[in-house]
């Protein structure tokens, strides 16, 4: 990938974020790390399920539930405030390109804001969601029976991280750190 408006590194030169944006990216590092572990887990988990189903003919027990309800929801979801962290989120700039870069930075610190509230939004509805599967006890309906409550409240505690992420983006588009200054590209380069 290429450094299209990533982060200045806190520690080298530029300015110092505000300590709130300083707390918001640490959050999505940890996140990050819980992401990277729920893949790790994950590829263990096939690595059994595979040992054992080749070497014992005995596969591992819900695999495919911790796979589909418990892995993947952690390992997407923990990961999203990162990546908007590092602004390695998928963008289409073609109109953004053509704006003065004062307009441009308004533009995207304006959406930014717009998205914050649409994911607070979300995070509330799925906050409930989870609250009323815990509530519930909700399990899959295979044999054994996986919990699946806890890890949905992986959604909320994802898209809130999100939301602030954005927030934080939002704020670095309006003071000027975002789109960082060698981040210009050429008209029609790849990036």
């Amino acid at each position: 990938m290429t450094d299209v408006n990533r982060p200045a590194d806190p520690t080298g030169p530029g300015p110092t974020d505000p300590a709130l944006l300083r707390l918001v990216d640490g959050m999505a590092m940890v996140l990050a790390l819980i992401a990277g572990v729920a893949l790790v887990l994950l590829a263990v988990n096939v690595l059994v399920d595979v040992t054992g189903r080749a070497a014992m003919n005995r596969p591992f027990p819900g695999t495919l539930e911790y796979t589909q309800n418990w892995w993947m929801p952690t390992l997407t979801l923990m990961a999203f405030a990162f990546t908007e962290w590092k602004q390695e989120h998928i963008k289409v700039t073609i109109l953004l390109d053509t704006l003065p870069a004062t307009m441009r930075r308004m533009v995207e610190g304006v959406f930014g804001l717009i998205a914050t509230v649409l994911l607070l939004v979300l995070a509330y509805h799925a906050f409930n969601e989870a609250m009323d599967a815990a509530a519930f006890g909700k399990t899959t309906s295979s044999s054994p029976p996986v919990a699946v409550w806890p890890t949905m409240f992986m959604a909320p505690a994802g898209v809130l991280a999100l939301a602030l992420q954005t927030a934080a983006t939002s704020f670095r588009y309006f003071s000027g750190r975002y789109p960082l200054p060698d981040t210009v590209h050429a008209e029609g380069e790849a990036v």
